[in-house]
C-alpha cells in the first residue's frame, strides 16, 4: 500500500497531525514503519488532490500545529483502494538478491554470511516477542493476524537459511577432505 493511501486510512478514524500519524506507525504498525520525511511531503500531495484538507492550529509559544482531516473524495479513494486487487508481492529480500552473487565469494565467508542473516532474524524475532503482549492486548484481529503472518515469515527465513547452512557445512566439509 503506498504512503498516501495509509494516511488516508489513518485520518479514516478523525483529524490527526503528522506527528501523530508518525506516532501511529510507530506504535501500532510492525511491518511498516512511516518517517515523518515520508509523511509531510504525502500529506501536501493529498491536499493538493483535495483528498484531506488542512487547518492550522495557532499555538502560543511552539509553532503551529497542522491538523489533517480527510474529505470525502479521501474518503471515497480509500475505499476504492481496501477492495482492489493487491499489488503482487515485492520479493525485495536484500540476503536473496546477495546470495545470488555468493559465487564470488570464498566457502568461510559464505558462511559468515548465514550465520549474519540468521543472527539478524533471531534478533528481529525477539524484538517481535518483546511486543506480543502488547499486540495481544491492544491489538485487533487484524494487527493479531498481521504479527503472526510476520512472525512466521521470519521463523520460516531464518530455518530455511540454517539448514541451506547446514547443508553448505557439510558440503564443503566433504569436498576439502
Amino acid at each position: 500500500m503506498e504512503t498516501g493511501t495509509m494516511i488516508l486510512g489513518f485520518l479514516m478514524s478523525g483529524p490527526k497531525t503528522g506527528y501523530k500519524i508518525k506516532n501511529i506507525t510507530g506504535k501500532m504498525m510492525i511491518a511498516y514503519n512511516l518517517s515523518l520525511n515520508q509523511i509531510y511531503p504525502a500529506l501536501r500531495k493529498l491536499e493538493t488532490a483535495n483528498l484531506v484538507k488542512k487547518e492550522v492550529v495557532f499555538q502560543t509559544g511552539k509553532p503551529n500545529k497542522h491538523v489533517y482531516t480527510i474529505t470525502d473524495a479521501g474518503k471515497e479513494l480509500f475505499q476504492q483502494s481496501l477492495v482492489g486487487s493487491s499489488n503482487p508481492i515485492d520479493y525485495d529480500l536484500d540476503f536473496l538478491e546477495k546470495l545470488f552473487f555468493f559465487r564470488f565469494l570464498d566457502e568461510k565467508n559464505i558462511l559468515r554470511q548465514f550465520e549474519q542473516e540468521i543472527l539478524s532474524l533471531d534478533e528481529q524475532l525477539e524484538d517481535f516477542e518483546q511486543v506480543k503482549s502488547v499486540v495481544e492486548q491492544e491489538g485487533n484481529e487484524d494487527g493479531n493476524f498481521i504479527y503472526a503472518t510476520i512472525v512466521s515469515f521470519l521463523q520460516l527465513l531464518r530455518d530455511r537459511y540454517s539448514a541451506e547452512l547446514e547443508r553448505r557445512k557439510k558440503a564443503y566439509a566433504s569436498s576439502g577432505e
